[in-house]
């Protein structure tokens, strides 16, 4: 039977304390871009990968307890962060997902787990249906499959214009295509997701900017999986409720 955590509880205890992450950074050179990367712990790997507009910073709440217990792997997607971009060539899903197989083959990475946030949720998907020997456990929170399953895609779409009509030196080019990728992409179909065979949990907050039925039809697609809704958190769970979120997720990867 599939499992499902409606959680009721506000707050569980766990003596978190948030490790500000520091300068012992690498790079990779990675399909045309040189990917920053961090490692923190020993064991086995767990690959953690952030949202659109960020980098691996979102993560810092999460760092100092899960490298307790794996080999945390921090990786700032092309264009975000320290990472470099490269110009001319559109940033799609596919792209970043090709990025991070390659990265772990540098790092002598044969298999992860995998924690994903937001469009690092979607990269998590999207490998583990296209890489599956390679993902051990998947966590993809606050994820969604096509456009139409996120909120406020009129606004995206606005956005995106008013920066292509004050791009005439081309210094929003990088915004235009961060804010396009979640604009067109991804593009799956719920059936898609019935070839993941990795042990997946799907999060999202009780006010996510993702869909609620969306979120629940991706869990109820995926065989096996779980579901953890989290209450009084919006998108940004990891962030604003961070204690909760990683004893859920330490649960899982752990069980």
């Amino acid at each position: 039977m599939k499992k499902i955590f409606f959680l009721i509880i506000a707050t569980i205890s766990l003596n978190v304390s948030a490790q500000k992450l520091h300068e012992n950074g690498k790079y990779a050179d990675v399909n045309g871009v040189k990917l920053f990367y961090e490692v923190y712990g020993e064991g086995e790997p767990l690959l953690m990968i952030h949202g659109n507009g960020g980098s691996f910073a979102c993560f810092e709440n999460q760092v100092a307890e899960f490298s307790k217990h794996f080999k945390v792997v921090l990786v700032d997607c092309r264009g975000r962060g320290n990472s470099s971009y490269q110009k001319g060539v559109e940033l799609t899903f596919d792209l970043q997902v090709e990025d991070i197989n390659i990265f772990l083959d540098k790092l002598n990475i044969k298999k992860t787990n995998i924690l994903g946030w937001s469009d690092g949720g979607i990269i998590g998907l999207l490998f583990a249906i296209k890489y599956p020997e390679k993902v051990n456990k998947l966590v993809s929170s606050g994820a969604n499959i096509f456009p139409d399953g996120a909120l406020h895609q009129e606004e995206l779409e606005k956005w995106i214009t008013e920066l292509e009509n004050n791009n005439k030196n081309h210094e929003n080019d990088l915004a235009i295509d961060l804010n396009n990728l979640d604009f067109k992409y991804p593009n799956l179909k719920y059936s898609d997701l019935n070839v993941i065979k990795s042990k997946t949990l799907i999060i999202a907050g009780d006010h996510d900017e993702i869909k609620g039925e969306h979120t629940l039809k991706i869990y109820e697609s995926i065989p096996d999986a779980q579901l953890a809704i989290l209450p009084n958190s919006s998108h940004s769970a990891l962030i604003e409720n961070p204690t909760l979120f990683n004893e859920i997720v330490l649960r899982f990867l752990m069980q």
